[in-house]
């Protein structure tokens, strides 16, 4: 890890639409990751795993599902993921209540506070537009609206 990296976390939607190029915001997603490890290092609960693979492999291919595997091995800090264990899931629910978001939503939440690291979703409605409201401790962002 660079002394001058900061610490992103990134909801798998991210992952998915800079892989997929077919997405609205798929070029920005994109983007955003072009800047990990320069700038930022990836923390992320384990689950982004499955969500981002599961995807991929469901929506175009398990080769693609393999590429974007190896991609993750290669851009997030093995102390920097987090295993979603009975711990660290029970530890997380309450943000569900606290900030109005969906259970998996909360996981990523979990991990941005815990590593104080700037969180980056796709989803606005029901995730970054909860969290802007809420105003957490951490900065958060929807990609429309990360700094570039």
């Amino acid at each position: 890890m660079k002394p001058t990296s900061r610490i992103l976390t990134l909801d798998s939607n991210v992952l998915i639409a800079a892989l997929k190029t077919d997405e609205v915001y798929s070029e920005k997603c994109a983007e955003i990751l072009t800047q990990v490890p320069d700038t930022f290092i990836l923390a992320e609960p384990s689950i982004i795993y499955q969500e981002v693979c599961g995807t991929l492999a469901r929506k175009t291919g398990l080769d693609m599902a393999n590429t974007a595997k190896k991609q993750l091995d290669l851009m997030i800090h093995p102390s920097l993921l987090t295993n979603c264990n009975i711990t660290f899931c029970t530890s997380a629910f309450p943000l569900c209540s606290e900030y109005n978001v969906y259970a998996i939503d909360a996981l990523y939440l979990k991990v941005a506070l815990d590593n104080q690291s700037i969180l980056v979703s796709l989803d606005k409605e029901d995730f970054t537009d909860k969290l802007e409201f809420k105003k957490p401790p951490i900065e958060t962002y929807h990609v429309s609206n990360f700094p570039s």
